[in-house]
């Protein structure tokens, strides 16, 4: 997987939904991620994230303090993410020569998705996708 694919997702504990939201809620949270920011002017969620071992104060800007998430937050998440099983896996789709990897909760959710992709471009149908398309886990 050459990248990091954002999830939709809510965790119900609201620590680990913040830092899931400030890194745009990553399949993988240990990985490189397209952001990593949380902007708040919310005097008590300020000194909640000042007194966390997970966020970084990255300074105050505008009248908003902003945070990072740090390596501790990160495995925080993930160590998080494995207690409550989160259900989402990587799978890759195969079609005529070319591989997508889709991230969803169950086999055929993703190739569901996988052919909603390749319908944008392709005139195919369910079925014909269905004959042509092959899904496997992701390594």
């Amino acid at each position: 997987m050459a990248e990091n694919p954002s999830i939709n997702r809510y965790l119900r504990n609201k620590a680990m939904d913040h830092i899931d939201h400030a890194l745009g809620r990553p399949f993988d949270p240990m990985r490189e991620t397209y952001r990593n920011y949380f902007a708040t002017d919310c005097p008590r969620r300020i000194e909640a994230f000042q007194a966390s071992g997970h966020w970084d104060d990255c300074g105050a800007f505008t009248g908003m303090r902003y945070f990072s998430v740090n390596d501790a937050g990160r495995a925080a998440l993930r160590d998080h993410l494995r207690t409550i099983r989160d259900p989402h896996r990587a799978w890759t789709v195969s079609l005529i020569g070319f591989e997508m990897t889709i991230i969803a909760r169950s086999r055929g959710k993703a190739f569901y998705e996988a052919f909603l992709r390749a319908s944008d471009s392709l005139e195919l149908d369910f079925r014909d996708f269905c004959g042509l398309a092959r899904i496997r886990r992701a390594a």
